[in-house]
């Protein structure tokens, strides 16, 4: 920053917007000053390691998201330097976190997606590029998952329906995760949406082998309004699957997972399982049993952060 005595007008309403904030008003009014446009300063950021949507800095210069991560900090650090501002005059602007969501009925802080869902490669870069603005404000009152293994063992397609509550006015998306088996090709992963919702930005990572994609609704919704929305995923992958799991930030409503097997591909045994994460050790609790349908399911009346899912075994 110019100093006191030598300052034009544009550095003047600079020092003035982070001296007296919102963070909002302070990084949008020294990204003008500056004369950077968004994807000129994504450009930068990525020039420091840091890999940030031009979508999530202009939620963050109007307000509509604020940076509470700690990748999400790291890159308002980088952006003091970027734009000549003095070390810590954003980030002191952000204050402690917001409660909201999960943490502001339980007062706990739920862990990182990439925390949960262990896969090699960065999966919270890919996510950090895809922030969204309902992060946080959407609870899960329901989900149902039908997974169909075909003949030669192989996920067909895992249909989703998800019913939402929105705990903020004005949500109007939610954001999909799948990472696939080792050996998915994520550029092959397909997602069909059904009712309720339309494609928006979608990421694919072959490391992760991850695809994100935000659903988007048709309209706003406003606090306490429920959302329902089905889509499906094929992988199209010719690799044996073996289990099925959802992980989970948040705590819930219901999950339900009913998987139905093809007739030549029968497993022997089948077992419900939770863990903290994927890389940690399961609480395998109850049996599973193929039905006459051919078919085994589980119901868990209250999602708790972490794994929840379902194992199988063949001969």
């Amino acid at each position: 920053m110019a100093h006191l005595d030598k300052m034009g007008p544009a550095d003047a309403a600079v020092a003035a917007a982070i001296h007296t904030g919102p963070f909002d008003v302070a990084l949008r009014t020294a990204i003008a000053a500056r004369g950077l446009s968004l994807e000129r300063l994504r450009n930068r950021l990525a020039d420091h390691g840091l890999n940030v949507g031009v979508t999530t800095l202009s939620y963050w210069q109007r307000g509509v998201r604020r940076p509470e991560r700690p990748e999400s900090l790291r890159v308002v650090a980088a952006l003091e330097g970027i734009l000549g501002l003095p070390p810590h005059s954003l980030t002191v602007l952000l204050g402690p976190p917001k409660p909201r969501g999960f943490a502001l009925r339980t007062g706990q802080w739920p862990n990182p997606f990439a925390d949960i869902v262990r896969v090699p490669g960065d999966l919270g870069r890919q996510l950090a590029d895809l922030d969204s603005p309902a992060a946080g404000k959407l609870d899960i009152v329901a989900e149902y998952n039908t997974v169909t293994v075909g003949a030669r063992r192989e996920l067909v397609e895992v249909e989703v329906i998800w019913v939402l509550r929105a705990h903020y006015d004005g949500v109007d998306r939610a954001l999909m995760i799948y990472s696939g088996d080792p050996g998915t090709d994520a550029d092959a992963i397909e997602i069909v949406v059904g009712d309720g919702c339309r494609i928006g930005r979608v990421r694919r990572h072959a490391q992760t082998r991850s695809v994100i994609s935000e659903l988007l609704f048709d309209r706003s919704l406003r606090a306490g309004e429920t959302q329902v929305l089905t889509y499906a995923i094929r992988p199209h992958a010719d690799i044996e699957c073996c289990q099925h799991f959802n992980g989970y930030r948040f705590a819930g409503g219901m999950f339900v997972l009913y998987v139905r097997f093809h007739p030549d591909a029968l497993p022997v045994r089948c077992q419900r399982f939770t863990a903290r994460h994927t890389q940690g050790p399961t609480d395998e609790s109850a049996e599973l049993t193929v039905d006459s349908h051919r078919a085994i399911h589980m119901v868990v009346p209250d999602i708790r952060p972490g794994i929840i899912g379902a194992r199988w075994e063949w001969i």
